[in-house]
């Protein structure tokens, strides 16, 4: 079983679903449709993939709503939530039990949303730990320590860290620091995301300059903490690595075990959403 946990899922179709600010920089370049991935997923033997609403659509989930309610044997969804809004527990809280939404993603400070441990932001929090679901925190790495307040806080809520802190060009740390990364697996309910190999690396696939990173994360938290995620579509958000080769790197280039290549391509991921008919 191979998971996907990160892809970015739109429609061409901005009359039915617009973006947020049609004037923005940040807005789709390819084609991200439900459809190019589940063919890229047969082509490269992958059989599942979590879908994390896109920005650009701001608060507007219905596209991955809409995808999942036709697709939810394979698909499960993480959406966006105004971390703020008076109604954000509330409207989280519809999406997860009327749609069968497993996944919640928070920004900080890359999308000018404040501080992870900002108080107005725990009702979000605490009602993603009532309802169950897991967590994507992108965060940048000196936001750590937010988030490990958070996992202090909410010890029973999986919390992810989207591409271990290395998110995109003008965040990146311009020099490999996994100090705060490897703090992290202190905490029993947080999880690496190894989707991080295109930004950090200094060079082109298979990025061989950052393979020890990889492996100082694996040991840090032990494989059944640490997932796969393809970053689809590779053209917009992962432009050094085609889709198949984001399989391949974790499947036959990186050095482990049969055991560690198991649990990081899916069995990790295959307790942290849920699949199918699910329900909460």
């Amino acid at each position: 079983m191979i998971i996907d946990t990160h892809t970015h899922l739109f429609s061409a179709d901005f009359a039915r679903y617009p973006l947020a600010d049609p004037k923005a920089t940040y807005r789709p370049v390819t084609d991200g449709s439900v459809e190019r991935l589940r063919a890229q997923m047969d082509e490269a033997g992958v059989d599942r993939a979590l879908d994390i609403s896109p920005g650009f659509y701001r608060w507007d989930v219905r596209y991955a709503l809409d995808i999942l309610q036709k697709h939810r044997s394979w698909l499960a969804v993480g959406v966006l939530v105004d971390p703020r809004s008076p109604d954000g527990p509330q409207r989280l809280e519809r999406y997860v039990r009327e749609y069968g939404v497993s996944g919640l993603r928070i920004h900080g400070r890359i999308n000018d949303l404040g501080p992870y441990d900002d108080p107005a932001t725990t009702p979000l929090w605490a009602k993603a730990a009532e309802l169950g679901i897991t967590l994507d925190a992108c965060a940048a790495l000196d936001e750590y320590p937010q988030i490990a307040k958070r996992a202090v806080e909410f010890p029973h809520l999986r919390i992810i860290l989207d591409h271990c802190g290395y998110i995109s060009p003008g965040i990146d740390p311009e020099e490999p620091n996994l100090g705060p990364v490897v703090a992290m697996a202190r905490y029993p309910n947080v999880y690496a995301k190894l989707t991080f190999f295109g930004s950090a690396s200094k060079g082109e696939y298979p990025f061989t300059d950052v393979h020890w990173m990889a492996r100082e994360i694996i040991n840090a938290f032990g494989p059944e903490r640490c997932m796969y995620g393809s970053n689809f579509p590779t053209v917009q958000y992962n432009a050094k690595m085609s889709y198949r080769q984001t399989v391949q790197l974790v499947a036959e280039v990186l050095d482990l075990s049969p055991q560690e290549r198991k649990w990081i391509l899916g069995d990790t991921a295959a307790r942290l959403w849920r699949w199918g008919e699910q329900t909460v």
